[in-house]
């Protein structure tokens, strides 16, 4: 499983696009035309597997299967190109050699200084690290062994940063809403393997945090911010999990009910 870059569900890798928002996903569509042309392969072989003896009488047959093979490679080819035209549509460029060159001499340069950081626990540190050495955001930090748990920091932050607003007065509709949205993000479960046993900890202070403080900010309990979170969560063929176009809605109606 993965998460739509767009949207955020929980899609399957062999998708080639999020069931939910329609984004493509490149991985996916690979997966499909690789799997497409490893069956294509495997009939041209059974070609081969026809005895001598009946060469004659199965010329036509075999005719006609070159012709609907030729026709399958056709096709194949037509994916392949859709793939590739969707692929670098959704990112609006195409990666080149150079600049997959340049991403590889950014994390050599990079990567060392944010584990120092990191080491150090100044996560504000390796975010402000990460902005000045990639203003542009164009970097991926996908190969740093941390970038989970930064995700999961960064929520606590914002989350952090809103309810701060709200408690000196200076906030809007939008504020209480992205600050909740924050929070159930946060306290979604995730089984990440790239967790370390310090990580998980860490996290779970964040949470326990994070809901004290909404229930502080938004005079709420903890059985009404659980019904909120399961209200946030749907369920289909890929388990349930929250999902965010629903949480802006639930959580919307949650802080216009509060009458705040």
């Amino acid at each position: 499983m993965l998460y739509c870059e767009n949207c955020h569900a929980p899609i399957p890798e062999e998708s080639a696009k999020c069931p939910y928002c329609g984004a493509f996903n490149a991985s996916g569509g690979e997966r499909q035309y690789m799997e497409q042309l490893y069956d294509l392969k495997e009939d041209v072989e059974e070609l081969s597997e026809v005895p001598e003896m009946e060469y004659r009488r199965e010329m036509g047959k075999i005719g006609r299967m070159l012709f609907r093979t030729f026709l399958v490679f056709a096709g194949l080819a037509a994916v392949c190109a859709g793939v590739a035209f969707l692929y670098h549509k959704s990112i609006d460029y195409e990666i080149t050699p150079e600049e997959m060159r340049e991403q590889a001499e950014w994390e050599r340069e990079v990567f060392p200084e944010l584990d120092a950081l990191y080491e150090t626990g100044d996560y504000e540190g390796v975010c402000e690290y990460i902005y000045a050495h990639d203003e542009n955001g164009r970097r991926s930090l996908s190969n740093w062994e941390h970038d989970d748990f930064l995700g999961r920091y960064m929520q606590y932050q914002s989350s952090k940063e809103s309810l701060a607003r709200i408690a000196a007065g200076d906030y809007d509709k939008d504020d209480e809403i992205s600050c909740i949205i924050d929070a159930l993000f946060l306290m979604q479960e995730r089984d990440y393997e790239r967790y370390t046993e310090a990580e998980e900890a860490q996290i779970a202070a964040y949470q326990r945090e994070v809901k004290e403080g909404l229930y502080a900010a938004f005079d709420m309990t903890e059985e009404e911010l659980s019904a909120l979170y399961e209200a946030c969560c749907v369920e289909d063929d890929y388990g349930v999990y929250l999902h965010y176009d629903t949480a802006r809605k639930k959580v919307g109606q949650f802080v216009k009910g509060r009458g705040r």
